[in-house]
């Protein structure tokens, strides 16, 4: 039913495993409280995607509720060690059983080290802390919303407007049933006033299961380079423009002798004003993605919609609450692919509540809410 939803793991198992990082975390946090961190957090989203006359993607409605408890240790400024746990429930399901119940568990637990100017981390750590700077075309929302986690490892140098990363997604441990599968990736930026170039590139390696069933190795490479222009005025409003080339290399070891070079140019202007934005991505060149009738999600992570040669999102949002602890936004998606367009709403809500994130409170206002006060 849902795109990346994550396996349910055994119901006893899975609440030894909680019930022991709480009692560990509760009796670190008795002696060493001064220097124990902590988080409580809760994500909500709902995306209704009406693709029916796609031949691309599938009309489905994706609706979650993520609680996201976390606990760490740090011994100085430098060196943390944090675990906790990710539990997705999915509204509308039954709670008779653990296989009804639409409940997903997942557990987060990595080091940090963290300086000014570094920062690295090893373990299972969320997502969008990591790659938070790659474009819209590498991942779609259902990536966010159904896998909030990185496996492997995070390294950065640098600040925002100077800084290179390098990572690694541990996605798929092979099993008689699980192909083994990871991501490589890198990217960087730099920036000058209003002027920025910028890469991000991931090489996603999809193998064999463990049980000796040749099934082929395949690879997808993607590599977007881009410079632009970017403006802040203020709180209230940002605006920018971009342009650039994204190349590609996919192969399937089993069936092909030569990989598939797909090049293409692609462009972004978007702009913000008082909590109501629109932000626009293009894509024009060679159709992607071309084992996806054979791998589907397997292999490919992004849009389907770059199978098209001509790819436009256009986005329109609206900001409902922007505050210290929390976010709502509504979102209207347009998609032109295939000489259509196509309709996707999306809902998020982000709750954080912590004791070590230096968060300062906003002071955008957004005259527009005064309409319905």
């Amino acid at each position: 039913m849902l795109i990346f939803g994550q396996n349910c793991v055994d119901d006893f198992v899975m609440r030894k495993t909680i019930s022991i990082v709480f009692v560990f975390c509760l009796g670190f946090a008795s002696v060493h409280a001064q220097k124990i961190k902590w988080r409580l957090g809760m994500d909500y989203f709902f995306d209704n995607m009406e693709y029916s006359r796609s031949s691309y993607a599938s009309s489905q409605t994706l609706n979650g509720i993520w609680f996201k408890p976390l606990v760490g240790y740090s011994v100085d400024s430098i060196h943390s060690l944090y675990g906790g746990f990710d539990v997705l429930k999915i509204p509308g399901t039954s709670a008779a059983t653990i296989e009804k119940t639409g409940l997903t568990f997942d557990l987060t637990l990595f080091y940090e080290y963290k300086t000014t100017k570094t920062l690295f981390r090893a373990g299972a750590f969320p997502r969008e802390e990591a790659l938070a700077n790659y474009s819209d075309f590498f991942f779609t929302d259902s990536v966010r919303n159904f896998k909030p986690l990185v496996r492997g490892l995070f390294w950065q140098v640098g600040n925002k407007d100077k800084f290179f990363n390098a990572w690694m997604d541990w996605t798929g441990y092979p099993s008689d049933s699980v192909r083994e599968s990871f991501f490589l990736g890198l990217s960087g930026k730099i920036a000058y006033n209003v002027f920025f170039v910028d890469f991000q590139s991931c090489l996603f390696h999809y193998a064999n299961t463990s049980d000796h069933d040749f099934k082929g190795v395949s690879e997808n490479f993607q590599i977007q380079s881009s410079a632009g222009v970017e403006i802040t005025a203020g709180e209230n409003f940002n605006a920018l423009i971009a342009a650039g080339v994204l190349a590609g290399y996919e192969r399937d070891r089993a069936q092909d002798k030569k990989p598939y070079l797909p090049l293409g140019f692609t462009a972004c202007v978007q702009a913000e004003y008082m909590g109501i934005g629109t932000k626009n991505m293009f894509y024009a060149g060679d159709p992607r993605m071309k084992y996806y009738n054979r791998y589907r999600n397997g292999l490919y992570w992004g849009t389907p919609f770059l199978r098209d040669p001509a790819y436009l999102k256009n986005s329109w949002y609206a900001r409902l609450i922007d505050s210290k602890f929390a976010t709502a936004r509504l979102d209207l998606n347009l998609h032109f692919s295939e000489k259509n367009v196509f309709f996707e709403q999306l809902f998020t809500v982000i709750v954080s509540f912590d004791n070590f994130t230096n968060r300062k409170q906003t002071k955008r206002v957004f005259p527009w809410l005064k309409i319905f006060q």
